[in-house]
């Protein structure tokens, strides 16, 4: 009885750390097991979650798709949707099932918006670049300027090049 006692402790210690959002819900969809990190993606004290329908986490348009979800997926479904925060903003997340057992669904939920942030990014650099490049072209601008300028344009090339070559590397990466 120690030895699973302590195995249950390991296990639990591993949910807890994780860096995925993880949720047992019961069969009528209520949250009996949540971990801290699916908590903070919600932006809500962990002890709110216990017993709340985890329907109500989603946007109204999504509830009917989780519902079909948590009842006719099998291990290793996956299904993408918002996760609606206590600030009324909505995440993207990706809802995994984990495990079945005894009418309990256990679902691994992975935030999406870090594989957006190099996209982001990248937009964001371009903006400025267009932004600098227009101030680049005003004909009245001090030379000194026009200098400090050019070089904050070579350097935001420079910075959307490394993040170019961050999202190849990525890609690259076997799936694990």
């Amino acid at each position: 009885m120690l030895l699973l006692a302590n195995a249950y402790q390991r296990y639990r210690q591993l949910v807890e750390r994780m860096q995925q959002g993880a949720v047992t819900v019961s069969a009528e969809g209520r949250v009996l097991y949540a971990n801290q990190r699916f908590a903070e993606m919600l932006g809500v004290p962990l002890s709110q979650l216990y017993t709340a329908p985890l329907d109500s986490f989603v946007a109204v348009g999504d509830r009917a798709r989780l519902s079909s979800f948590l009842l006719i997926s099998a291990r290793e479904s996956r299904l993408e949707m918002g996760l609606r925060r206590r600030d009324g903003t909505t995440i993207p997340v990706l809802f995994s099932h984990a495990s079945l057992a005894d009418g309990y669904t256990t679902l691994l939920i992975t935030d999406l918006r870090p594989l957006q942030w190099p996209d982001l990014t990248v937009e964001a650099l371009d903006s400025i670049r267009a932004s600098v490049e227009k101030l680049n072209q005003n004909s009245g601008l001090d030379p000194k300027a026009r200098d400090s300028l050019g070089s904050i344009g070579e350097q935001i090339s420079g910075l959307a090049r490394m993040i170019d070559e961050m999202i190849d590397v990525q890609g690259q990466q076997p799936d694990g």
